[in-house]
């Protein structure tokens, strides 16, 4: 198995072009999306958990079931962007008359969420390291929507959260470009597509998400 993933991470041309005759194996690519699954739940918790104190005064006690929610709901986007992906590259390749089979693109997909275990295994890391210096603003009437939206506002722009969004920012950018690497070759490979087409099909969604990402934490 590590041979197989070192091999998909460091020369996916060469990875894919073998396995594109071959059935699809999902394995692999399910173990890595549960990773970064699990590691999502970690960190949709810390960050939950964090806020929870906001809420201290209108939603006495429910701090832990906050925090829960936040795990289940990091673990399950973890999955969603895995089908997602696969079926937003699936759909666009059609445009190009791709051949190849959905599963070989939940494949491809798959073994190219590895990166995105680093870019999260990171956030958890730092924010572990300065969990302490965070500051949970109270909120004190739920109804009010102005409030809580101040709340959050100054919870996110107080500085070890502003350079935690920063550092999000950048290890979404850096990792997402490995993984877009492994995407287009394993959905070249997969759907049989020309290198252009590959290029169109996994690009310009993949720059869509990213001008999105950078843009939600204030960059421009």
């Amino acid at each position: 198995m590590a041979s197989t993933l070192l091999s998909a991470l460091l020369r996916p041309d060469e990875f894919f072009e073998e396995h594109s005759k071959e059935e699809a194996a999902l394995a692999v690519p399910f173990g890595i999306v549960f990773i970064y699954s699990i590691l999502s739940a970690v960190a949709g918790y810390q960050m939950a958990a964090l806020m929870a104190p906001m809420y201290d005064v209108a939603l006495e006690g429910y701090g832990g079931i906050i925090a829960i929610f936040g795990a289940i709901g990091g673990f399950i986007g973890g999955i969603i962007v895995w089908i997602i992906a696969s079926v937003i590259f699936y759909l666009i390749s059609m445009v190009f008359h791709g051949e190849g089979s959905m599963k070989k693109v939940l494949e491809a997909v798959g073994y190219g969420m590895a990166p995105l275990i680093a870019a999260a295994g990171i956030g958890i890391a730092y924010l572990t390291m300065v969990a302490d210096q965070v500051v949970a603003p109270v909120i004190r009437d739920i109804m009010d929507p102005d409030a809580a939206e101040e709340a959050v506002e100054a919870f996110m722009n107080q500085p070890v959260m502003a350079d935690f969004s920063l550092l999000q920012t950048f290890l979404s950018v850096v990792f997402m470009i490995w993984a877009v690497n492994i995407w287009y070759y394993g959905i070249r490979h997969a759907r049989r597509l020309t290198a252009r087409d590959a290029g169109i099909t996994v690009l310009i969604p993949v720059a869509i998400y990213l001008i999105v990402v950078i843009a939600s934490y204030g960059v421009f």
